[in-house]
């Protein structure tokens, strides 16, 4: 069976490597559980190209395994990504309405590009393919391919919240977004929640019916999976074994010259809650005076999106925040908050997630979180704590062992924090072992078998 990945996502950067010319391997769970199929058993991964091409650019990576990146325009990666991507379906999907722009010209420049991938798709399909389509950037394509003639099996994975009715209803193009969808065979998400969601939207809009495990729509029947996204269990646990890994852990625990130490790591991003978690702690620091100077948090905000303007209001007003608590709180030799905006590499994180007695993970809504799967994964003494947002989806898997909060409520927060610190070593290990063994069963590969059914992982 001859897999077709597509994604807005490349699974290699060209670069320039001493003056020849490399592949680069992108991280990421769909690379690491993916690339080795189409290594093995060839097939094609149609992705996003260089604004400066001007025909599809084709790279061989063995004998049966290509990439094809499709060709965007300057004005096509301003309406299709920046604008109807991330100003319209991404704010709608996580429920900011007051966020989401509504523009003609970003839905048009979305159905082009869409087009754009469906056609590159059908010129390197072959009869008996399987076609993965991933992404809310890329909802059109399905419906697009049985248009275009395909006949063999279409999969869809929605990788963020899927929206109540409520919500979907506000977007003037719904109707085309779920036909668009409805090409698929296969549609996964990541919880059952957000199944139900899709299914009150696909009834009211549409008017299609349903039972528990399928749509039935013009005829055909589209299986509904959810199927949480797992980690690739065997590299983090690879990382954080790692002799360098382990030494640098070992001396920024040591330089911090604190007794407890906390990790966080997000996108900066509105839906991370970012400053609600600032707030919390800044609540727990003055609630709990005792562990002022014995704690310190260190918060990863990997820049983001930084050409829309939304996203520097949050880091102006995040640096705010950090600057009062550091103001309130700070002493000579000790810093409550180190707040990093910048991309780490997973190795760097790999040894913040060791050294960390705890992790917070506080998102307003989050389609999933894997943060806090590595951080547990990385946790191998069984010695950490994860403190969860009720809202984020991955909670569904982790409720038992992690702290749940409202990351609304400071004061939850503030407990939360409190509980993980003040926690037996019995009890952490009891949790930590419950989340330990739901992630390595659940991780990469168990999604894709459960997902792409006859594909082996």
């Amino acid at each position: 069976m001859r897999l077709i990945v597509v994604s807005n996502r490349e699974p290699y950067r060209l670069e320039s490597m001493r003056g020849r010319g490399g592949l680069e391997k992108t991280v990421g769970g769909l690379v690491s559980a993916l690339e080795p199929i189409l290594r093995k058993n060839g097939g094609v991964w149609v992705c996003w190209g260089r604004q400066s091409q001007r025909t599809p650019l084709e790279t061989k990576i063995t004998d049966d395994f290509i990439i094809r990146q499709v060709p965007l325009t300057s004005r096509d990666v301003s309406e299709y990504y920046y604008g109807f991507s991330n100003e319209t379906l991404w704010p709608l999907c996580h429920m900011f309405l007051n966020r989401t722009h509504f523009n003609n010209k970003y839905w048009l420049g979305y159905r082009r590009v869409n087009r754009k991938f469906a056609r590159a798709v059908v010129q390197t399909y072959s009869e008996g393919s399987k076609v993965l389509i991933n992404d809310y950037h890329l909802a059109l394509v399905p419906n697009m391919l049985r248009e275009l003639g395909i006949k063999d099996k279409i999969f869809f994975f929605w990788h963020i919240p899927f929206p109540p009715y409520f919500m979907l209803r506000f977007l003037p193009q719904k109707r085309e977004l779920l036909e668009g969808m409805l090409g698929a065979d296969v549609i996964g998400f990541h919880t059952l929640h957000y199944i139900q969601n899709f299914r009150e939207c696909v009834r009211e809009i549409l008017g299609a019916v349903y039972d528990e495990e399928a749509i039935y729509w013009k005829g055909r029947k589209i299986k509904l999976k959810a199927v949480p996204l797992g980690i690739d269990v065997s590299r983090w646990e690879s990382l954080t074994s790692q002799p360098k890994t382990v030494r640098y852990a070992t001396n920024l625990r040591r330089k911090l010259g604190v007794e407890f130490v906390g990790i966080g790591v997000d996108r900066l991003d509105y839906t991370k809650g970012l400053e609600e978690k600032f707030l919390g702690l800044d609540r727990f620091f003055e609630k709990y005076p005792s562990f002022r100077g014995k704690v310190s948090f260190i918060q990863i905000a990997a820049p983001t999106r930084t050409k829309l303007e939304d996203y520097m209001d949050i880091k102006r007003r995040t640096d705010e925040i950090v600057g009062m608590v550091e103001g309130k709180f700070g002493e000579p030799g000790w810093v409550p908050i180190y707040y990093y905006y910048k991309n780490y590499p997973d190795e760097r994180l790999a040894s913040l997630y060791l050294m960390a007695d705890f992790a917070l993970i506080t998102p307003i809504i989050d389609g999933l979180n894997l943060v806090s799967k590595e951080y547990i994964v990385s946790k191998r003494d069984l010695n950490g704590a994860l403190i969860l947002s009720e809202f984020a989806g991955v909670s569904v898997q982790l409720r038992e062992g992690s702290i749940i909060v409202n990351p609304f409520d400071p004061d939850e927060i503030a407990e939360a924090i409190y509980q993980a610190l003040r926690m037996s070593r019995r009890e952490k290990r009891e949790r930590m072992e419950a989340l330990r063994e739901k992630v390595i069963r659940e991780d990469i590969h168990w999604w894709l078998r459960n997902f792409l059914e006859d594909i082996p992982a």
